[in-house]
């Protein structure tokens, strides 16, 4: 069975985040899928089950489960299959367990766009999480929570879940020093927040800078996180209205990835480039 391994996200071959794709795995069990992308050993590896005019179905495996719904997959898997002349056209639907994620090539990236809803903040209706999220991170108290300002906008941003697809708690820091520095005691981090945490603060002027950290999935860190991407979109456009922002990801593990980013209330797109690194054959079924 042929496979293919993409670089998505990445601003050139051997950055981004590694993705696996199997165009042709329409006979595989949900068990055998699991194995082999245990066996890849990515943060996520996709499969194709079938092709039309229309778009794909595909499923989306972690080493350690299924997931609905991912954003790196959805790029990469819609750039491969045009890239073996598999699909046509600008604008397609990837079927998944969430439901239908339309893809736009534009610009000369992909683009996946998903519907959203961010929550209040988590310390309103469990006070003491940001004190325990400083915790789990090893970053102080005082440096949870973003000042609005930095996007020329009044009020404080603080975490929250917000979910495009997958619930994903929004973790705003107060500045890049206080990113780099975090060193997630993985164990507690899961127990707060389910999956994990993405991490967020601001650069500069129309750029973040973000760390996902996804316990929960057994996935320690992820170079670029594009359903966490598109669940920050929709939780920053929810509190500061339409954003048009370039999301960086990756830097601290030497994988830089670039995600391109709008949003407006309930809504978010992102967009990105791929590489492809290498193909190969799987010679054995699990």
């Amino acid at each position: 069975m042929r496979f293919f391994q993409v670089d998505v996200f990445a601003e050139g071959p051997y950055t981004g985040n590694p993705l696996a794709v199997f165009p042709g795995a329409g006979d595989l069990t949900g068990p055998q899928m699991q194995a082999i992308a245990r066996e890849m050993n990515l943060s996520e590896t996709s499969f194709v089950i079938a092709v039309d005019r229309d778009g794909y179905d595909a499923r989306i495996f972690t080493p350690q489960e299924e997931l609905p719904f991912a954003g790196h997959p959805t790029i990469g898997t819609a750039w491969l299959l045009e890239h073996v002349g598999a699909i046509s056209g600008s604008s397609i639907v990837q079927r998944t367990a969430a439901g239908d994620t339309p893809l736009t090539r534009r610009d000369g990236l992909w683009w996946f766009e998903r519907d959203g809803k961010a929550e209040a903040d988590v310390d309103e209706t469990k006070p003491g999480t940001s004190a325990a999220l400083a915790g789990a991170l090893a970053i102080s108290e005082e440096e949870i929570g973003l000042e609005a300002r930095e996007f020329g906008r009044p009020g404080r941003l603080l975490p929250a879940y917000s979910d495009s697809g997958l619930s994903q708690l929004m973790v705003p820091v107060k500045n890049v020093e206080a990113l780099a520095r975090c060193s997630p005691r993985l164990d507690l981090l899961a127990e707060i927040g389910g999956m994990g945490a993405y991490c967020v603060t601001a650069e500069r002027a129309g750029y973040l800078r973000t760390r996902g950290f996804w316990p929960g999935v057994g996935v320690g860190e992820d170079p670029a996180t594009g359903s966490a991407c598109a669940a920050l979109g929709v939780y920053l456009a929810d509190r500061l209205g339409d954003v048009d922002l370039q999301v960086t990801q990756g830097i601290e593990m030497g994988r830089p990835s670039a995600m391109k980013m709008r949003a407006s209330k309930g809504r978010a797109s992102i967009g990105g480039a791929c590489a492809l690194i290498f193909e190969g054959t799987l010679q054995a079924l699990p």
